[in-house]
């Protein structure tokens, strides 16, 4: 087997990479080994004091005390450099290793006054060096070691103090030794190549994590990622700027959203929530995860103000196609019909007949018209009002176009101030009214519409238009505002879907709420002080699930 040299520099660049990524390791070991020394050099003390007692001062000095006391002061030295971090790592670690192997050489010939168990300090130098450098290195320190035991080994069978019958300790001991610095040696190794490899696996998540964040901050869509106990662990631009108002400045989620969020949490396979926030008509929902949840935002509000501007973009489309393709043969059509009209139409029997002709005809144009009229919206001119001295003069204003006993109208409820265009909200509510009339039918005969000003939990004025009908059918709920819908043969199906539009144009919402008793429609105006905003329509499943205010008696 062979390595090719690409693949050497390979193994030279990894073990680069290894000795610069685990360099403040290399500093931490190196700390502790020093500590190590220091409070060997403090145990040999107590351990030499019964030998210094019995050998001459002199000796006792220069073979025990000038020696321990001086790796004593080196190590206290040691730890400045340490903490400095100069000299370099390698330079202090291999001054530290030769200095302790000569020391401990010199307590091992000093006229055995602590016998052979000084080397045992030898293997932990080695493993030592096994630890902080490459095995070639801490092999060759091995190697030294090895020669220093031969050598007193040397020493005493000249002096013919050996005991041979003992002396297998010495080769058992040096490869024991050499067991130990390849052993700890090669788990050194690999341990830096796993921490290194870690590390970059930690860069690559840092990395990534970054670009997620990026990807996420693009998104129009709100994504929150929470532990537990609601805390926010990842949030992007797009929910921050939506739900801002209920994050506290420890992350985490406080105040109605929290308390709506935890009960749906708690309900599996839950299919989410709406939540209204500033006006605008938040979706929720939820994905369990092992740790915690994924939330996700949608603004109701910009979804349907797209798909209304897609309607309408549509029927702009539509009429101007059908302007000249049907007005001009209908203007023929309804103008032979003149042409035909006897001059005594009484005695003619086709009058009726040319009667039709006429009146269908203009029921054409007019929805032609209509659709026209919508494909060229205005722009609402809004002013402050004060909701219940405008709804008491609409009320006496509509009295007069209506036959008396046909319907009776009355406002409760506090007061409200609203920005809208007064124009466009009386053809709102006109519209509502004629609606009723229409289709109401309540079960007495007596039709009473009924206005109700109130405010939501954030502030927002809502007007409920509500009767005493039998109300819309619940597979029709849907379908109310879209264009063209309607039951009647004799209608255009444009009057709910213009009440949207001046709805949107305005900044406010239109939703159908059905209660117990009573029926009817809520506008949802914009909260004081939005006015620049315009909202489109609400999400009609939410406002199902509104809870109705208390009906005045």
């Amino acid at each position: 087997m062979y390595w090719r040299k690409s693949e050497l520099n390979t193994d030279a660049q990894l073990f680069t990479r290894i000795n610069a990524g685990t360099d403040n390791e290399g500093w931490r070991i190196l700390y502790y080994y020093n500590l190590y020394r220091l409070g060997l050099t403090v145990l040999l003390l107590v351990l030499a004091s019964p030998i210094i007692q019995q050998i001459s001062t002199a000796e006792a000095s220069f073979t025990l005390l000038i020696p321990i006391c001086g790796i004593a002061v080196i190590s206290v030295l040691t730890f400045i450099s340490i903490k400095l971090r100069r000299p370099a790592l390698h330079i202090q670690a291999h001054f530290l290793f030769v200095l302790d192997i000569v020391f401990i050489t010199m307590l091992t010939l000093s006229q055995h006054l602590l016998d052979s168990s000084t080397l045992i300090l030898y293997v932990t130098t080695a493993a030592a060096t096994a630890v902080l450098f490459h095995l070639k290195v801490s092999l060759a320190y091995t190697t030294a070691i090895a020669a220093v035991i031969f050598y007193k080994d040397y020493l005493e069978i000249v002096d013919g103090t050996v005991i041979l019958e003992n002396y297998y300790l010495t080769p058992l001991l040096v490869v024991g030794l050499y067991s130990v610095v390849v052993i700890v040696g090669t788990v050194a190794n690999r341990s830096r190549v796993v921490q290194t490899v870690v590390e970059e696996q930690e860069n690559v998540l840092a990395d990534l994590d970054q670009i997620n964040q990026v990807v996420l901050d693009q998104l129009d869509l709100g994504v929150i990622f929470l532990d537990q106990k609601l805390n926010i662990i990842l949030i992007n631009q797009s929910a921050t700027s939506m739900i801002s108002e209920f994050i506290n400045d420890r992350n985490r989620l406080v105040g109605e959203l929290s308390e709506v969020l935890s009960v749906y949490l708690k309900i599996p396979k839950s299919k989410g929530f709406n939540f209204r926030i500033n006006n605008k008509e938040l979706g929720f929902s939820t994905l369990p995860l092992r740790n915690g949840y994924l939330v996700q935002i949608e603004d109701q509000t910009s979804i349907q103000k797209q798909i209304q501007q897609s309607k309408l973009a549509s029927i702009g489309r539509m009429a101007s196609a059908i302007s000249h393709e049907i007005r001009n043969p209908l203007s023929a059509i309804n103008h032979a019909a003149q042409l035909l009209m006897p001059q005594n139409p009484e005695d003619s029997e086709d009058t009726e007949l040319i009667q039709i002709i006429r009146t269908h005809s203009k029921r054409i144009d007019e929805i032609i018209e209509s659709v026209l009229s919508r494909s060229r919206p205005g722009k609402a001119q809004r002013k402050p009002l004060q909701l219940q001295p405008w709804l008491k003069v609409f009320i006496d204003t509509f009295h007069e176009t209506v036959s008396p006993g046909d319907v009776t109208l009355s406002t409760s409820g506090g007061d409200g101030s609203v920005m809208f265009d007064p124009t466009q909200l009386e053809q709102i509510i006109t519209n509502l009214c004629q609606n009723s009339i229409k289709y109401a039918k309540p079960r007495d005969g007596k039709l009473k519409i009924r206005f109700y000003v109130g405010s939501v939990w954030d502030g927002t004025p809502y007007l409920d238009i509500t009767d005493n009908g039998q109300g819309v059918k619940t597979e029709d709920i849907d379908m109310l505002f879209e264009p063209f819908h309607t039951s009647d043969s004799k209608s255009t199906g444009l009057g709910l879907f213009l009440v949207k539009e001046f709805c949107n144009f305005n900044g406010a919402d239109i939703e159908y709420v059905k209660g117990t008793h009573r029926h009817g429609f809520r506008i949802t105006f914009q909260q004081p002080g939005a006015e620049n905003e315009q909202l489109p329509e609400p999400n009609n499943e939410l406002l199902q699930q509104t809870p109705q205010e208390p009906e005045p008696a």
